[in-house]
């Protein structure tokens, strides 16, 4: 194994009351009596070991990639398979999403994935440091889940957030007209990325309610009521994030109409003003025009001030057209 790389295969057994590690590649003894075992891009001798211990066949990535219901949460002899979408690198400029696929089988949780995402670091640290208890398998499927969601709601959080400062910006920096293109094109940035990472985060929902569904059908929940409350209730906060995404993404709409709009009457204001200087000097342009031409009678240029007469009515013809504007309120 490189020096500094985690462990492809990292698992947790309960020993007198406590959740005690695995340290380097565990026995097949070791595996049968863990309550999580983690698979982090394993290599094909880690999920040979895995797969022959519990006698299962775990997805290929190709497969974890897949879209249909079949393939993503379904029952094979040796456990339940369910596949979540799972929001990943969220603090990224671009925000990425994830496949994970979660086995219950018998007391073991086994989770296979090809990323590393905040609520699976978070939750070995739970586990390690600060002695969160896995009982067994479906216990410790209920809190990864809790942990997943959990981050969820802080990244929808922090997007409603960042969109309720873009209102505000628009609002006041908008209406007093001090949007210059920079601080239009940073604003149209963060709408994009909230909308991205409020769509990621609705599809990562969308499969985690799925399989929640399905696991209320998994019959290590017959008995345990304690569980069954719990999943309820993950089931009821995945359904109320799913409606604030529902709610931010009409909020995030709402943003990029404002901003687009803004940007409207911005350039309406400039085409206004290049519209109206083209009327301003649209008689000053005909008089010039009249006395540039080469005819041989003109009579006004025998006269005397008919040169100072064009150029003061010139002058009229700008001062008059402005001021109507002015007073009309079109500058």
């Amino acid at each position: 194994m490189t020096r500094g790389r985690r462990p492809m295969i990292r698992a947790y057994r309960m020993i007198e009351g406590r959740n005690e590690p695995l340290d380097g590649v565990p026995s097949v003894e070791a595996l049968r009596q863990a309550c999580w075992i983690d698979l982090n891009a394993p290599s094909t001798a880690d999920r040979q070991l895995v797969e022959q211990t519990f006698g299962i066949e775990l997805p290929t990535r190709e497969e974890m990639r897949e879209i249909e219901l079949s393939s993503r949460v379904y029952r094979e002899a040796g456990g339940a398979f369910m596949t979540a979408t799972v929001l990943c690198r969220a603090d990224a400029p671009v925000p990425e999403t994830m496949d994970i696929t979660f086995v219950l089988t018998g007391d073991t949780l086994i989770t296979l994935r090809f990323d590393d995402p905040k609520p699976f670091y978070g939750f070995h640290n739970q586990v390690t440091k600060q002695g969160v208890r896995l009982d067994n398998g479906i216990s410790s499927f209920l809190a990864l889940l809790d942990a997943i969601l959990d981050r969820i709601a802080d990244v929808l959080e922090g997007a409603g957030r960042d969109v309720t400062a873009v209102a505000r910006e628009l609002l006041i920096e908008g209406h007093q007209g001090h949007l210059n293109s920079d601080q239009q094109h940073l604003l149209l940035k963060r709408i994009a990325r909230a909308h991205d990472l409020t769509a990621k985060a609705r599809e990562s929902l969308v499969t985690l309610t799925r399989i929640i569904a399905f696991t209320g059908t998994v019959r290590e929940l017959a008995n345990e009521k304690t569980l069954r409350a719990r999943l309820k209730t993950l089931s009821q906060d995945a359904q109320s994030l799913a409606d604030y995404t529902a709610f931010l993404s009409s909020n995030i709409a709402f943003q990029l109409d404002a901003l687009l709009g803004v940007v409207g009457i911005e350039q309406n204001n400039i085409v206004k003003i290049f519209s109206v200087a083209a009327v301003v000097f649209l008689p000053p342009t005909l008089v010039a025009s009249i006395y540039g031409m080469n005819f041989h009678f003109m009579p006004e240029l025998d006269w005397p001030y008919g040169y100072p007469l064009a150029i003061a009515l010139m002058i009229i013809s700008v001062i008059v057209p402005f001021l109507y504007f002015k007073r009309r309120g079109w500058l």
